[in-house]
């Protein structure tokens, strides 16, 4: 098990680094309220794919998935009943916030701490990967709910700049 290499507080913000990839993009537009929530309920199914997701291979994200899948087992409810219960938390952890750039910059804040972790803890490939992966969900999350014009154009300038804020704070290389 890869969490064995990391210390408490290491393996805490690497397992919270997908939900505060979510809160980013949630947080990125100022959205009328039924695209923000049909957002928030893609962003968990996002989530929730992932972690059934079998194609998985990287020994760092099947860590995390199995840690998350644990922790899922040991809730007293399951299935559409626990994606509302994530949904409701995330919810109010967005209303405890003073304001959106408030919530933006912590999780910016968080994706550069846990570049750091895996810059020091984890190989090239087993960190681009994970890198990889979090800005994946980020991108299906934005691309999930059209929000401006036609053609195809399902990101909004908002969520874009975000998405480029999420790949500078994990130290992507382009």
């Amino acid at each position: 098990m890869v969490q064995q290499y990391f210390s408490d507080a290491e393996w805490s913000a690497l397992t919270q680094a997908p939900l505060q990839t979510l809160s980013a993009i949630f947080l990125a537009d100022k959205v009328d309220p039924v695209s923000f929530l049909k957002e928030l309920q893609i962003g968990f199914q996002v989530l929730a794919a992932e972690q059934q997701n079998p194609a998985i291979s990287n020994d760092l994200i099947k860590s995390i998935v199995n840690a998350w899948n644990a922790a899922d087992t040991e809730e007293l409810i399951q299935g559409e009943e626990l994606l509302w219960k994530k949904q409701s938390q995330m919810l109010q952890y967005i209303q405890g916030l003073n304001n959106a750039a408030e919530g933006e910059q912590s999780a910016i804040a968080h994706l550069e701490q846990v570049a750091a972790i895996l810059e020091a803890k984890v190989t090239g490939l087993q960190s681009s990967e994970y890198k990889s992966w979090l800005l994946s969900i980020a991108q299906k999350t934005a691309e999930a709910v059209r929000e401006r014009g036609f053609f195809g154009m399902n990101i909004s300038d908002a969520e874009s700049s975000m998405i480029k804020k999420i790949s500078r704070a994990l130290n992507v290389k382009s």
